[in-house]
C-alpha cells in the first residue's frame, strides 16, 4: 500500500487503515509537509515499511509509533518527528534511518552545527533513549550523517544501548565527526562489515587536535574478535582518514579486507601508499585492496 500526501480527517483514521488490513505487508507513507500528526502503524502482519516526512516546518506534536513484530525492513526519512517509538521489531531486521526530527529546535538544520545537536538531544533525551532502544535489536543498518551526530552527542549524556545482533554497518560522516567513531563502535560487539561513507562538503582537512582524537584508547571488541571486512567509499586524501584507517589496521585482529579508494593527485597517492606499507597489520589474513 502507498499512501502519498493523503489527508486524514483524524489520527485514528491512518491507525484503523492499517489495522483493518490484515494481510498487508509493504506500507510506504509519504507526509504532507503541513501535517503534524502523530502517525501509529500497528499491524502483524507487516513486513516493510518506509516512512518519509521532510518539511521546512517545525511542529512539537509531531510523531511515528510503530508496533510490528514482523517488520523485517525499515526505512525512514523524517526531519519532523519529536518522537518516533518502535515497540516491536523483527532481529533480522534492516534500517536505512535519516532522522533529524529529535534535534531540530529551529529551521536551520546543518548538520555540521554541534551546538543544535547539543541542545536538541538534551531537549529529546528520553524520546531518543526510546528510539534506541526500539531498534537495538536490528541486523542491519545505515545511517545519514545527521543521524551518526544525533546518536554521538546522544552518548555523552548516556551509553549508546549495545546493538548486538547486528553485523553490517553503514555510516556516512563528514572529516570532523571521525573522532566520534572509535568509541561509536564499542556499541557494536558483533560487527563484521562496516561501511564508510565519507561526505568531503568542505576541502580542507580538519585540525590536528581533532586527528589526534581519532584513536582506540581501549579497543571496540568488535576488532578483536568478528570485524572481518572495512569499504571506505570516499578517495582517502586527508590526514584523518589515513589516522583512521592506522587505527584500524592496527587494532583489527581478524580483518580480512580492507577497501580504498585513493586520492587522485598522483602526488597524493603515492605518498598514502608509501604510509600504508608502513603500517603494522594485526590480521595476517588482512588484504588491502585499492580501487
Amino acid at each position: 500500500m502507498y499512501l502519498e500526501y493523503i489527508e486524514f480527517p483524524n489520527e485514528a483514521t491512518f491507525e484503523t487503515l492499517v489495522l483493518c488490513s490484515p494481510v498487508l505487508e509493504w506500507l510506504k507513507v509519504v507526509v504532507a509537509s503541513d501535517d503534524e500528526n502523530v502517525f501509529r502503524v500497528h499491524s502483524r502482519s507487516l513486513k516493510r515499511l518506509t516512512f518519509e516526512r521532510v518539511s521546512p516546518l517545525l511542529f512539537d506534536s509531531a510523531g511515528v509509533v510503530i508496533d510490528a513484530p514482523r517488520l523485517c525492513v525499515l526505512t525512514i526519512k523524517d526531519n519532523v518527528s519529536k518522537s518516533f517509538i518502535i515497540h516491536n521489531l523483527a532481529s533480522n531486521a534492516v534500517l536505512e534511518m535519516s532522522l533529524l526530527g529529535f534535534v531540530r529546535l529551529e529551521e536551520i538544520d546543518d548538520e555540521f552545527f554541534d551546538h543544535i545537536y547539543e541542545e536538541g538531544v538534551s531537549w529529546s533525551r528520553s524520546n531518543i533513549h526510546k528510539f534506541l532502544h526500539g531498534i537495538s535489536m536490528a541486523k542491519t543498518m545505515k545511517i545519514s550523517r545527521g543521524t551518526f551526530k544525533l546518536m554521538c552527542h546522544y552518548s555523552k549524556l548516556e551509553p549508546l544501548p549495545q546493538f548486538g545482533n547486528m553485523s553490517y554497518l553503514d555510516i556516512t560522516l563528514c572529516l570532523h565527526d571521525f573522532k566520534w567513531l572509535p568509541a561509536f563502535l564499542e556499541s557494536f560487539p558483533n560487527l563484521e562489515y562496516l561501511v564508510l561513507v565519507c561526505d568531503h562538503r568542505t576541502h580542507d582537512d580538519v585540525p590536528s587536535e581533532d586527528v589526534e582524537q581519532v584513536s582506540f584508547s581501549s579497543v571496540p571488541e568488535c576488532l578483536l574478535s568478528s570485524l572481518e571486512y572495512v569499504d571506505l567509499k570516499a578517495p582517502v586524501q586527508y590526514d584523518v582518514e589515513m589516522k583512521l584507517v592506522k587505527c584500524l589496521l592496527k587494532n583489527s585482529a581478524v580483518l580480512e579486507k580492507l577497501i580504498l579508494r585513493l586520492a587522485s593527485s598522483n602526488s597524493r597517492r603515492d605518498d598514502m601508499l608509501k604510509k600504508l606499507l608502513k603500517i603494522r597489520r594485526a590480521s595476517t589474513k588482512c588484504k588491502v585492496v585499492i580501487l
